[in-house]
C-alpha cells in the first residue's frame, strides 16, 4: 500500500518584522487570550498542565509577555492545588497586568487580597502583576455562597478594572440599584447571573457593582423546564473613553430587564453602564424579538468578546445558526451560510454587530462559509475596521485563492460600516483562532489556542516563516515534537511552488534535501518526505537528547527564522481520513469506508506515528523487516478488546510509522465502531457482522 499524507495549504499573510513563535515547554499550554501594548508587545494568558498529559491532572495560569520580535520577555505561573485557568487579561496605563479566570484550589496563592475563602464551588479569581511579571496583587473573586468565574476584564485611564463573569452566589457584592434578578446556588435548580463590577486600581475596593439575571428559560421541555438552569453570564468587557463599561454575554433566559429601546430575545445580549455606575445606559439582547423564534432551543445567539471604538460604539463577536438574525441591509453577508445536516440542524456562522453609544443597532453580518464558523475574539483598530478570528470549516470568506481541506482558524478585517472585507485568511487548526489584538501601529497580534503567537501587518508583503508544526497523522498545530515523528510544518515560503515528494535512496533512506530544501533541527539536517511552499512532511530523528530544540528551514539561498519546540517523550497519533474516521485497509487489501466496512473476525489495518523511541534508533530509513516490538498493545472497539495480531515497523514504510493489525471480534453487529489504541489515538472504523 502507498502510504499518503494529508496536504493543507495555508494563505499569505502581510509581514514586515513579524514572527510566529511558540511559548510552551514542557507543560502544554493553552491560550485564552491575547493583548498588545502601544510598544507592539504581546501578553497572553490561559493554563498549563501540571502533571502527565494526557491525563491532565492539575492545571496553573500563565502570564507569557513577548517583546516586538517574539522573544519571551518572562513568563509568570501561578495556581494550588487544583485547576486553576486564565481566562482574560487586561493592560492598565501603568503597564500592570491584570488577570482574571477560574480555579477550584482552596490554597490559591494570594496577595493583599479583597476575598480570602474560596466559595463553595469553583471561584473565580483576580491577579495584577507588576509590569516585570512579578505578582502585586491576587484574590479570590466571586463570592463565598456559591460558585463564580472571571471572563472578562477591561481597565480605565485611572488604572480602575472592570470585572465580568457570571456567578451563583448570593452574596456576590453588588449595588441594588443596578442589579436585576436574584442568583442562588440551589443544588436542583441553580440561577447563575452576569456581573459587571468596577474595582479601583488596588482591586480593594469595589466602586459599583451589578448582577443580571433571568427567570424564564429559553426552554420547549414542559414541567422539565421548571428544573431547567438559569444561566447567564457576562462574557467580555470593554471601557469607552468616556469611562463607560460594556459588557456582552450570554443567557439562556428570556426575561432579561432590557431597557427602552432594546431588543427582547434570547441568547446573546449587550449592556452598558455609566462610568458614575449610577445608571444602567442600555441593555438589549442581539438576537430577533421574542415571539419569532421558530425553532426554539436549536437556535443559538452566542456571544464571545466586545471590544470598544473612540466614539463609544460597541463591537461584538460570537457565532449564531439562527435565520433571523438581525443581519442589516448592505452588510457583507446577509443570510446565513450554514448547510442542513443530516439531522436537519444548521451549522453556525460567526457574527459581527455594532451598537451605538446608546445602544442601537448600527450594523450586523453573519460571517461564513458552508460549515461550522466560529468567532472567539474581536478587536478595532484606529480606522475604524474590525478584526475577527476565529475557528472555521472549509470555505472561508474572502479565502478563495488558497485550498484548505480541513477545518482551521481565520483572521478576517471588517470594513468600518461592515460592508466589506478588507482582509480575510484561513489558516491551520490552531494556528490563529484563540485571540486577536490590533496596537497602535495596527500590527495584529494573534494566538492559536496550542500556544501559537504571532503578528500580522496585513499592508506589507509576505515574507517566509514557519506557522507551527504537527503531528502528520492527526492533531492541532503547535510547536511540540516528538523523536522519531513524522511531523508536518506548516509556513509561509518553505519551499517551491510545485509540489514535491521524496523516495528513498538506493540504499533505503530518505533524503535530507529535496528540491533544495533542508529542516534542521538544533542544526542537524532531518529526512524529508514532501515540500511544497506552504507544507514540509519530514521525519525526526530518534532518540533525540534534548528538551527544547530550534527548527529551521533552508529554502535555497534563503534561511528562515528559527522556531522554537518543545520535545515530549511521545506524541502518538493514528492517521486519519479528512472525515475524521481512521485511515485503515480491510483484509482484502481495500479502503475501509461506510460501503466497505471490514468483517467481523477479519483483520483491519491502520497506521500511526509519534510512539517515541520504543525501538531503537530511527533515522529516515524504509523499514524492510516486520518487528512487532509492541506485542503488549491494546485496541479497545466499542467497549471490547480487540485482538492486536501486530503492533510494529511497518515494512515498505519509514521507520517513524507504526503499523498495527487487529481482528474485528465476531460478535460486532454495528457499521460504525469507535477505535482506541492502547499509546494514544482514536476515531472510527467501519465493520459489518
Amino acid at each position: 500500500m502507498r502510504f499518503l499524507i494529508l496536504i493543507a495549504m495555508v494563505g499569505s499573510i502581510g509581514y514586515g518584522e513579524d514572527f510566529t513563535t511558540y511559548i510552551g515547554d514542557a507543560n502544554q499550554y493553552r491560550v485564552a487570550a491575547i493583548i498588545a501594548d502601544a510598544g507592539g508587545n504581546s501578553y497572553v494568558t490561559g493554563s498549563r498542565t501540571i502533571g502527565p498529559s494526557p491525563p491532565v491532572s492539575t492545571s496553573d495560569v500563565f502570564v507569557t509577555k513577548l517583546d516586538p520580535t517574539g522573544n519571551i520577555v518572562f513568563t509568570s505561573t501561578f495556581g494550588g492545588k487544583g485547576s486553576d485557568f486564565g481566562s482574560a487579561i487586561a493592560l492598565d496605563a501603568a503597564g500592570n497586568i491584570w488577570v482574571g479566570g477560574t480555579t477550584s484550589s482552596e490554597n490559591f496563592p494570594l496577595r493583599d487580597a479583597l476575598q480570602t475563602t474560596i466559595g463553595s464551588g469553583d471561584t473565580g479569581f483576580l491577579v495584577k502583576l507588576a509590569p516585570d511579571g512579578t505578582v502585586i496583587y491576587s484574590s479570590y473573586f466571586g463570592g463565598l455562597a456559591g460558585s463564580s468565574g472571571v471572563y472578562g476584564l477591561a481597565t480605565d485611564a485611572a488604572g480602575d478594572v472592570f470585572v465580568t463573569g457570571g456567578t451563583d452566589s448570593s452574596d456576590f457584592p453588588a449595588n441594588p440599584a443596578l442589579s436585576a434578578g436574584t442568583v442562588t446556588a440551589n443544588q436542583i435548580t441553580p440561577y447563575y447571573g452576569a456581573f459587571i463590577t468596577k474595582l479601583d486600581p488596588t482591586g480593594l475596593h469595589v466602586i459599583f457593582s451589578a448582577v443580571i439575571a433571568g427567570n424564564t428559560v429559553d426552554c420547549q421541555g414542559g414541567s422539565s423546564c421548571f428544573l431547567m438552569q438559569r444561566d447567564t453570564y457576562g462574557a467580555g468587557v470593554a471601557v469607552d473613553p468616556a469611562g463607560d463599561v460594556l459588557v456582552t454575554g450570554n443567557t439562556n433566559t428570556t426575561d432579561l430587564p432590557v431597557t427602552p429601546g432594546g431588543t427582547a430575545g434570547y441568547g446573546a445580549f449587550a449592556v452598558k453602564i455609566n462610568a458614575a455606575g449610577n445608571k444602567l445606559v442600555y441593555l438589549t439582547y442581539l438576537g430577533p424579538p421574542a415571539g419569532i423564534v421558530s425553532l426554539g432551543p436549536s437556535e443559538v445567539i452566542s456571544a464571545a468578546a466586545i471590544a470598544t471604538d473612540a466614539a463609544g460604539n460597541a463591537y461584538l463577536t460570537g457565532f449564531t445558526n439562527d435565520p433571523a438574525f438581525p443581519a442589516t441591509k448592505g452588510a457583507y453577508q446577509t443570510m446565513l451560510n450554514g448547510l442542513n445536516d443530516a439531522q436537519g440542524s444548521l451549522p453556525p456562522d460567526a457574527f459581527a454587530v455594532k451598537l451605538g453609544p446608546s445602544g442601537v443597532l448600527l450594523w450586523a453580518t453573519y460571517l461564513g462559509g458552508p460549515g461550522t464558523d466560529v468567532a472567539n475574539s474581536i478587536s478595532v483598530d484606529s480606522s475604524g475596521h474590525v478584526w475577527l478570528t476565529g475557528s472555521n470549516a472549509a470555505g472561508f470568506p474572502g479565502a478563495s485563492q488558497w485550498t484548505i481541506s480541513l477545518a482551521g482558524n481565520f483572521l478576517t478585517e471588517l470594513s468600518a460600516d461592515g460592508s466589506a472585507l478588507v482582509y480575510s485568511e484561513e489558516f491551520p487548526q490552531g494556528a490563529v483562532g484563540q485571540g486577536v489584538s490590533v496596537d497602535t501601529m495596527t500590527v495584529i497580534h494573534v494566538a492559536g489556542e496550542t500556544g501559537l503567537i504571532s503578528t500580522i501587518t496585513s499592508t506589507q508583503p509576505a515574507a517566509a516563516r514557519i506557522l507551527g508544526i504537527v503531528n502528520a497523522a492527526a492533531g492541532q498545530l503547535s510547536g511540540r515534537i516528538s523523536q522519531g515523528e513524522v511531523i508536518s510544518i506548516f509556513g509561509l515560503g518553505l519551499g517551491t511552488d510545485t509540489p514535491v515528494s521524496a523516495k528513498p535512496g538506493s540504499e533505503g533512506f530518505f533524503p535530507n534535501s529535496l528540491a533544495g530544501v533542508q529542516v534542521l533541527v538544533n542544526g542537524a539536517a532531518i529526512p524529508l518526505l514532501y515540500v511544497s511552499a506552504s507544507q514540509i512532511n519530514a521525519e525526526l530523528p530518534a532518540p533525540l537528547t534534548f528538551s527544547d530544540a530550534e527548527v529551521q528551514v533552508i529554502n535555497g539561498s534563503a534561511k528562515l527564522p528559527n522556531f522554537r519546540v518543545s520535545v515530549d517523550p511521545s506524541n502518538f497519533n493514528l492517521f486519519l481520513n479528512p472525515n475524521g474516521s481512521i485511515a485503515a485497509i480491510n483484509q482484502d487489501g481495500t479502503v475501509n469506508s461506510p460501503t466497505n466496512p471490514a468483517k467481523a473476525g477479519s483483520i483491519i489495518t491502520i497506521w500511526g506515528t509519534g510512539f517515541g523511541n520504543a525501538d531503537g534508533s530511527l533515522d529516515g530509513a524504509v523499514a524492510t523487516i516486520p518487528n512487532n516490538w509492541c506485542a503488549d498493545c491494546q485496541v479497545i472497539l466499542n467497549g471490547d478488546n480487540a485482538p492486536v495480531d501486530y503492533a510494529g515497523t511497518a515494512p515498505g514504510l519509514i521507520d517513524g510509522i507504526m503499523q498495527i493489525n487487529l481482528t474485528v471480534p465476531m460478535q460486532f453487529a454495528l457499521t460504525e465502531a469507535f477505535l482506541q489504541f492502547s499509546l494514544r489515538g482514536s476515531g472510527f472504523v467501519w465493520v459489518s457482522p
